[in-house]
């Protein structure tokens, strides 16, 4: 306890040297604190936008084969799919079912390609509670089951007003052409998302299905919401081997980038042939997550990580460099009054523990200065409106950036910047510890 008081005694005795020290220390730390912010939130809100976008956190597709030996994509044993599900029951938050096709909207002379997404909005209504609208209301497009929701720009490209009628024409899943009539009730903010054909359109799930030749009740995709997204990857395996049970599943894949569809479920080309060999009975599912989806962006969220660590460890390095050499002067200073504590029947381990405890003072000061100053820093930024339009929407929540800062590893990343300010004040404070009184007196 003495040598502790001395010890925060001394550093107020020398504030400015230690101030400079100090600043040093925070300044590195504020840095690497922003950086594993920035990347703990860009990462949380991405993968918050995209579980919106695609409609949950577990994705299960299905396929069939038809009469002509060509894949069909659509689920047509629902009853499996649903039999499964209990399986995950506990962790599932809500589920729906999507349709998409690749379409042509036909408008007088003019003629534009979109996503159409198929909703089902009875158990889905939080999309357009996410959609922007730049014209027409959620209320209008409800209300009307041929209604249709663009992108602001194909309707002006179009020259389509609210209520008019404009043809859709895209391909059935057994790859015959279709057309039909839908009427736009709302147009959107333009907006950018990584996939091809950015443009999305949305309308209703039986409208599309009758579209593309499905029964009702059949549909595409099952998107499954979990009420806690640290889950996916158990709820996913739990759900692949209760379907593998009972049905064709195809492997696991989670090397799937951003998930791109294939071209054929998009309707280019139409279906595509499989071999003889290759062919299956019943609908073959598929089960895909968020993870995978967003794979590698996760891995260029970790390189970034990385390169600030290293930034943040040469940081360290050159202050640990500045701690050892201080402390050495702060011993050649201070050599007479060592020379007296020691007289005055100080221990060896009370001088060593002096120098110890002034260095963990430094750095623990330097540290919660440089988190402060990293929370002023991230409240701040997070105040500015960038705007939920364009790609780099897709990267902030609600219009602002958000910042991640898990607690247990900033209190780690304090605890080591102290454990090694203490290490590298070590040495000087043993030579400090063992000169001998008579001799430190006379040098002094």
């Amino acid at each position: 306890m003495q040598s502790l008081r001395i010890a925060y005694r001394n550093v107020l005795r020398q504030a400015k040297r230690n101030l400079l020290l100090g600043s040093a220390i925070a300044f590195g730390f504020l840095i690497f604190t922003l950086l594993n912010g920035f990347t703990g939130g860009l990462l949380g809100s991405v993968s918050e936008n995209f579980a919106n976008i695609s409609g949950g956190h577990v994705y299960v597709s299905g396929s069939g084969v038809s009469s002509r030996g060509s894949e069909i994509s659509v689920i047509r044993n629902t009853a499996a799919l649903e039999a499964a599900l209990p399986t995950i029951d506990d962790e599932i938050l809500s589920y729906t079912a999507r349709s998409s096709a690749q379409a042509s909207l036909i408008f007088g002379a003019q003629e534009e390609t979109v996503e159409v997404v198929g909703v089902d909005f009875t158990k889905e209504s939080g999309v357009l509670d996410g959609l922007s609208f730049a014209a027409g209301s959620p209320e209008g497009f409800l209300g009307n089951e041929l209604g249709v929701i663009l992108p602001e720009d194909i309707v002006a490209d179009l020259g389509l007003e609210l209520g008019e009628s404009v043809i859709v024409k895209t391909t059935t899943v057994t790859g015959q052409q279709n057309v039909g009539d839908a009427v736009v009730m709302g147009s959107t903010v333009a907006q950018q998302t990584f996939g091809p054909g950015g443009a999305t359109g949305y309308v209703h799930l039986g409208m599309l299905n009758d579209l593309m030749g499905m029964d009702p009740g059949q549909y595409q995709t099952l998107n499954i919401y979990l009420k806690d997204a640290t889950a996916i990857e158990p709820a996913t395996t739990a759900l692949y081997e209760a379907l593998k049970g009972t049905s064709v599943v195809e492997p696991r894949d989670t090397e799937s980038g951003f998930g791109l569809p294939d071209m054929a479920e998009l309707g280019f080309g139409g279906p595509a042939s499989v071999d003889e060999g290759d062919r299956w009975q019943g609908t073959k599912f598929e089960v895909t997550n968020l993870n995978d989806n967003l794979g590698e962006f996760a891995s260029l969220v970790g390189i970034i990580n990385t390169i600030g660590l290293v930034i943040f460890l040469v940081i360290l390095v050159i202050i640990m460099v500045g701690v050892a050499n201080s402390y050495r002067m702060v011993m050649i200073e201070r050599t007479a009054e060592i020379g007296t504590m020691r007289a005055m029947g100080v221990h060896k381990g009370g001088v060593r523990n002096i120098f110890l405890w002034e260095a963990l003072f430094v750095a623990l000061g330097g540290t919660l200065a440089g988190l402060a100053l990293a929370l002023l820093t991230m409240v701040g930024v997070g105040l500015i409106d960038f705007g939920t339009t364009g790609t780099f929407s897709l990267f902030l929540d609600q219009g602002h950036l958000a910042f991640g800062l898990p607690l247990l590893s900033t209190l780690a990343n304090i605890s080591l910047i102290c454990l090694m300010s203490a290490a590298a004040a070590y040495l000087p404070a043993r030579a400090a510890a063992q000169l001998q009184p008579a001799e430190a007196l006379r040098a002094g």
